[in-house]
């Protein structure tokens, strides 16, 4: 029985390569967190006013104090003191620390409020983010067999009501027909799985129709492909060619785009969690703003900003493993064609 030898020559190249596909993928990560968290201090600072005194104004009504001496004790506890850049460079190192500052409207760090609103969110987003794929795959695959042609037009355009319709009219539909009519969900809270459902899936019709736009492309474009005509002229079966040739290089864009998914759940957050009373990062983002703590939203802004930037990176890493061409390129190897 003969061993293979490993080629360490080979190997120091493999890891060259990689590390050059991946580092420049690390920086950008890294700079999407700094540009967002200046863009962000640049912002919250321009406004005008003096941002502790209308927190606590908006907090306190009139009995809030104006006294010099009390005013600036408070902007140090929340990281408002001194020169502007000294702001700026102090709480970006505390950013290292896990320290996102203290609420001005709560007192309590930042770091806990968003650490016990973010799984909630998640649990959210990443239900939207399966049903809408699923949801998305199989509208394409239905619309790429469907037969005659006027069928497939009219599946092709059910997805993209998902985006026309607003996810408030959408959330409150479903409130109407499945919470109160039917009663099988909660129409608000945070309760177990049941209550993850509804919000769920009005965040998974847009999701669903922007992975739909993507995903039909490609999959079309696939199909229209020399190897497809190939696969069918041998007579395989339509569902060896659908499964076999088409998604499987289609599938390439749709991951692409996960990461964008991924902000725009964030965003749409907001709106699901008002609609549903439901609490999380959304409904925080809601609250500070109403209540001026401008901790809590940079605090969320950047947690977002460092979620998105982190799925980005693992979706680009493992786009490098999963396209044939990028694999070739940087292991050094000839692909094997089935």
């Amino acid at each position: 029985m003969s061993t293979q030898r490993v080629d360490p020559a080979r190997t120091r190249s493999t890891l060259m390569s990689v590390a050059r596909f991946l580092l420049p993928k690390i920086a950008q990560c890294i700079f999407v967190v700094w540009a967002t968290y200046t863009v962000a201090f640049l912002l919250i600072h321009a406004l005008p006013g003096d941002p502790v005194l209308a927190a606590l104004s908006l907090k306190g009504g009139d009995a809030t104090s104006t006294d010099p001496a009390q005013l600036e004790a408070l902007r140090a506890r929340y990281g408002m003191s001194g020169p502007l850049w000294e702001q700026y460079i102090s709480n970006f190192l505390a950013l290292f620390r896990g320290d996102l500052g203290t609420s001005i409207a709560t007192g309590q760090p930042v770091t806990d409020m968003v650490g016990r609103a973010f799984p909630l969110t998640a649990a959210v987003a990443v239900f939207a983010l399966v049903v809408g794929f699923i949801s998305a795959l199989a509208f394409t695959v239905w619309a790429y067999v469907a037969r005659p042609a006027w069928v497939r037009n009219v599946v092709t355009q059910i997805p993209p009501l998902g985006i026309a319709i607003p996810a408030f009219l959408s959330g409150i539909v479903l409130i109407s027909v499945f919470a109160f009519g039917f009663g099988w969900f909660p129409a608000s809270g945070t309760n177990g799985f049941v209550s993850v459902v509804l919000p769920g899936i009005t965040l998974a019709l847009p999701t669903g129709a922007i992975f739909f736009q993507v995903f039909s492309a490609a999959v079309f474009d696939a199909g229209a492909s020399p190897f497809v005509f190939t696969a069918n002229a041998k007579g395989l079966a339509q569902r060896t060619v659908v499964v076999r040739h088409v998604l499987r290089n289609a599938l390439l864009p749709s991951i692409t785009i996960i990461g964008l998914q991924i902000g725009y759940l964030a965003g749409g957050t907001a709106v699901v969690e008002t609609v549903f009373s439901r609490d999380g990062i959304g409904r925080l983002t809601v609250d500070a703003v109403l209540a001026r703590d401008v901790n809590v939203v940079m605090g969320v802004v950047i947690v977002v900003a460092t979620v998105y930037a982190v799925v980005t990176l693992i979706v680009d890493a493992l786009y490098g493993v999963i396209d044939p061409r990028t694999r070739t390129r940087l292991t050094g190897r000839k692909a094997v064609s089935a």
